[in-house]
């Protein structure tokens, strides 16, 4: 009986956070049938492990305070014991890359962690804890156990500050400051960057809700290792037939003379002197060509061993977005479609044979196509020959000079915006986005504890189905209130911030939206639709929403202005879970009605008259917003789209137009582009944003 396994299981550790005020549950591993005796705060409690050896005990709720030991034991004097457990609140932090992303990944990293990180961490809390999931997946089995080695830690210890999620640390910090200063507060982050939301529901609650799409492609991946391309659901291939359409009929024919020339003589082994100078010379991918719908070519001189020639090799790179044809010596090697599954991300491998070249000079020609946004070619490219004894040899030949030249450019206007393709991913059991897997290994094994809430940072990956993402949001607030036992449990999502194309090290122009008429800002990564979804939230009960369109990024799909975000929501959690009846959610439009030529446009939660402050700002500017600001725009009955003045009236109210002569105005919209500059129409009492929105007109 000394070999008694009687242990807690590992989301209870010592130096953690138990919740305030609600019965506090541990429960662990024991003998099958072991009688359990514990002890808490001077009460005591007991409970029989069942016939697999789980055991929960239950003690009485109880204030803030700390630190306390908690011990168990069992009747053959076998014990275990929790130090330094302090009692406040606990929140889970979840998401994609937003919310993993941390407060210091340290100076290598220039576009991951916040500037001034290392600061941040170094102001650490002791009463703030926190506990860093890693990533970590699971599609068939539920897991009872967090991965070995991950434990609570201190947010006094700057190097557990610093890997933690900066939106997750600012959230605890505003916490800690509103709450009193002796109010512990605990941290989970359980995030996975670029993943879905499907991946982040039980798949209990998939069956109960009746989710076949979700669960037929569980039960693909588990039975057959993958899901078939052939299993695509018909909107995804219709998606496809319509884009190929898109590409042959506009795409295509936005300047042919100019895709003739250049299909004729730009792979060519040499270029003739006068040829060469019409190509931009500087670092791969970095020349701008792909910064808005078209197809640009790079070519790349390089150098390989005389023994090479004649050899076997393969081409690779991590991706190309969106498709690629790759020529080495002026012969096509293979190529990348919208046939190949996820062809915006997908690994480029091509088989082909070296051709001879006197001192093994050869010449590289990428011609890529970006059909949507800002394309990209910007990994490693990597040539690979298997030698003798079945060894492989690998030469990088990326480094040094590229040539970039744009073969042409898509008007908007003219050939329309790509078609939309709802989402569809090709899964295997190791992929994070199978659903389900992410929930059974990094959000399942917390659920014995009870915590306060959740704060969620994701979007960016449903983007393409932001239509079914409504009900996939509140299927997971449901799924997570039941499986945490806590039908109360507090869900605050972030809505998503304005954004561009990510290109952190190519950066667009500050001013590059002058110029763009309403249609061509859909060029970009449009999170209008995604966005519009997110803020559903706000109409289920328990629930809020934290706008972050003031504070993105154009260039960088991870904006550091992560503070504001953790600030916000804290204000939400105030408001909803703290009983803060003097806080309001954020100013959200709520209808619309034409005057004249003009849509006036109704906000809620206003307080008084809304101000136009751009972020960081300590002066308001006038109260009009002149048209040329890109941000309010008047929906006509033609079904285009005009930039607007707009007045920020004394009532609260927003009265956008007039419209231009002959033209009649049907709806209204504010900051309802990728990336709306500065976005500065806030609340004045408190800052807080007004949502974005799109809205018809009511008679």
């Amino acid at each position: 009986m000394k070999n008694s396994p009687l242990r807690f299981h590992r989301c209870f550790g010592d130096g953690m956070v138990l919740q305030r005020d609600v019965p506090v549950r541990v429960s662990g591993v024991a003998a099958p049938g072991a009688k359990i005796a514990g002890s808490f705060r001077g009460a005591s409690a007991s409970a029989t492990a069942g016939d697999n050896g789980e055991w929960e005990i239950s003690f009485p709720p109880g204030e803030a305070g700390g630190p306390f030991d908690l011990e168990v034991s069992d009747a053959s004097g076998a014990g275990a014991a929790l130090r330094d457990v302090l009692v406040g609140e606990v929140w889970l932090c979840s998401g994609q890359s937003n919310m993993e992303y941390p407060v210091f990944a340290g100076p290598q990293s220039a576009f991951w962690g916040l500037p001034d990180g290392q600061d941040v961490a170094r102001d650490g809390d002791p009463l703030i804890r926190l506990f860093q999931t890693p990533r970590v997946f699971s599609p068939g089995a539920v897991c009872a156990e967090p991965p070995p080695g991950a434990r609570w830690r201190s947010g006094a210890d700057p190097t557990a500050v610093a890997e933690f999620s900066a939106v997750g640390w600012f959230f605890g910090r505003a916490l800690r400051r509103a709450l009193g200063p002796d109010v512990p507060v605990g941290l989970i982050n359980s995030s996975w960057g670029g993943t879905l939301i499907e991946p982040w529901i039980a798949r209990s609650s998939y069956e109960k809700a009746g989710f076949t799409i979700e669960l037929a492609s569980l039960d693909k991946v588990l039975s057959a290792g993958h899901e078939n391309e052939s299993d695509f659901p018909p909107e995804y291939l219709e998606g496809i037939r319509r884009v190929k359409d898109w590409l042959r009929d506009s795409f295509f024919t936005t300047d042919p003379a100019a895709t003739a020339e250049a299909l004729a003589h730009w792979a060519a082994l040499t270029l003739t002197p006068d040829e060469e100078e019409k190509w931009t010379r500087g670092p791969r991918g970095c020349l701008g060509s792909l910064s808005r719908p078209g197809v640009a070519w790079f070519r790349h001189e390089f150098t390989l061993p005389v023994s090479w020639n004649g050899a076997a090799a393969t081409f690779e790179t991590p991706f190309i977005n969106d498709c690629d044809e790759v020529f080495i010596d002026g012969v096509k090697i293979g190529e990348t479609t919208i046939d190949t599954p996820n062809w915006w991300a997908s690994p480029r491998k091509y088989p082909f044979t070296v051709p001879p070249a006197p001192g093994g000079r050869h010449t590289l020609a990428v011609r890529v196509q970006n059909h949507f946004s800002s394309g990209s070619f910007n990994g490693c490219v990597t040539l690979s020959r298997t030698v003798a004894g079945g060894a492989e040899e690998a030469i990088d030949i990326h480094d040094g000079d590229w040539l970039e030249r744009l073969e042409f450019r898509v008007n908007a206007d003219k050939a329309g915006i790509r078609p939309e393709i709802p989402g569809a991913v090709v899964m295997t059991p190791d992929s994070p986005q199978v659903p389900s897997t992410l929930f059974n290994a990094m959000i399942a094994p917390f659920t014995p504890l009870a915590i306060r809430g959740a704060i969620w940072y994701q979007g960016c990956s449903n983007r393409a189905t932001h239509q079914r993402y409504a009900a996939l949001q509140d299927l997971l607030v449901d799924c997570w209130r039941e499986k945490f036992r806590n039908p109360d449990l507090v869900f605050i999502g972030t809505q998503l911030a304005a954004f561009a194309r990510h290109t952190p090290e190519c950066r667009l122009p500050d001013d590059f939206w002058k110029d763009l008429s309403p249609a061509e800002t859909a060029n970009f990564e449009d999170f209008s639709p995604i966005r519009d979804t997110q803020e559903r939230l706000l109409d289920k009960p328990g629930c809020g929403l934290a706008c972050a369109i003031d504070v993105g990024d154009h260039s960088d799909i991870h904006p550091s202005r992560k503070r504001p975000v953790g600030e916000r929501l804290a204000h939400e959690a105030l408001r909803l879970a703290y009983g803060h009846a003097d806080l309001a959610p954020g100013p959200r439009a709520v209808r619309a009605a034409r005057e004249g030529d003009c849509v006036r446009v109704s906000v809620r939660d206003a307080g008084g008259a809304l101000v136009a402050r751009p972020y960081g700002a300590s002066a308001t500017l006038p109260p009009r917003i002149p048209a040329a600001a890109h941000l309010f725009a008047l929906r006509l009955d033609d079904g285009s789209r005009a930039w607007a003045d707009a007045s920020l009236e004394p009532d609260g109210s927003i009265l956008v137009g007039p419209a231009s002569p002959g033209a009649t105005p049907v709806g209204a919209e504010y900051a309802h582009t990728p990336f709306p500059p500065d976005a500065p129409v806030r609340r004045a009492s408190d800052g807080l944003p007004l949502f974005p929105f799109a809205l018809a007109y009511q008679l």
